[in-house]
């Protein structure tokens, strides 16, 4: 269960090719590399490419990060939790359908490719060592951060080809306007509904870029990790009316 292609086209297309769909030159090839995580995110300890310092520390901040405030103070607040500069080269993260994972990936790790992990949807070479090394603030850590693409979660771009876990995802609760900063296991570390004067959030897409994000999530192929995100949203999204009605159903006894 992914977007179609076209709409992944349309977002690369928006984020000025920031999904890397163009060659790079063969001498950089040399020097990237094209390392297979077969055990990322599966095995407790499979995913040896995790920047733990520096993915503790987004944590950190995303659970102080409100999500009930104007949509473009929301997305530079997760943005700069995630350990990455506000400016040109991210400002496609956490605005769209797809670049919503914030990755944090050890320095050995920066400049793997897509040619060996071959995460399904994404471009064969999808280089973004570059970008990253650029975006990161040095302060928040070893390592290097940077807003991965989700498709095929778990068995995406942060997990497969960084060989990392994700510090945070958003996500847009069943496509609703309710957002939700969840770990690589789904544990809630923010939520809210984030407000916008100018067209509904996200900016490149709304309300249809909320439902293809869900979609992606609530039809992986893998059953459990699909579980897991729809349990958290119906945790953040129906806990609280639940225990309301529970607590009147008995007053009423």
């Amino acid at each position: 269960g992914r977007p179609d292609d076209t709409a992944v086209q349309d977002s690369c297309a928006r984020t000025r090719s920031l999904c890397m769909n163009r060659p790079i030159a063969s001498s950089l090839l040399l020097a990237v590399a094209v390392a297979v995580n077969h055990d990322c995110p599966h095995q407790a300890n499979g995913c040896g490419g995790t920047a733990e310092e520096r993915a503790e520390e987004a944590r950190r901040r995303a659970r102080l990060v409100s999500l009930d405030a104007p949509w473009n103070e929301v997305r530079e607040a997760v943005v700069d939790a995630c350990g990455l500069q506000v400016q040109q080269s991210t400002s496609h993260c956490f605005q769209d359908f797809n670049h919503v994972d914030c990755c944090t990936m050890d320095s050995t790790r920066q400049h793997e490719t897509n040619e060996a992990s071959r995460v399904a949807g994404m471009h064969a070479v999808n280089y973004l060592g570059s970008h990253i090394v650029d975006a990161s603030i040095s302060e928040r850590g070893p390592g290097g951060s940077w807003c991965t693409c989700q498709i095929s979660s778990p068995e995406d771009v942060c997990h497969r080809q960084f060989g990392a876990r994700t510090a945070f995802k958003l996500v847009w609760c069943r496509g609703t306007g309710f957002a939700a900063l969840l770990d690589d296991y789904a544990n809630v570390l923010s939520h809210g509904k984030p407000t916008s004067a100018r067209g509904e959030p996200p900016a490149m897409g709304g309300a249809r870029a909320r439902e293809q994000s869900w979609r992606v999530l609530d039809e992986s192929k893998n059953a459990s990790w699909a579980s897991r995100w729809r349990a958290a949203c119906d945790e953040v999204q129906y806990g609280a009316k639940a225990e309301a009605a529970e607590a009147e159903e008995h007053d009423e006894l």
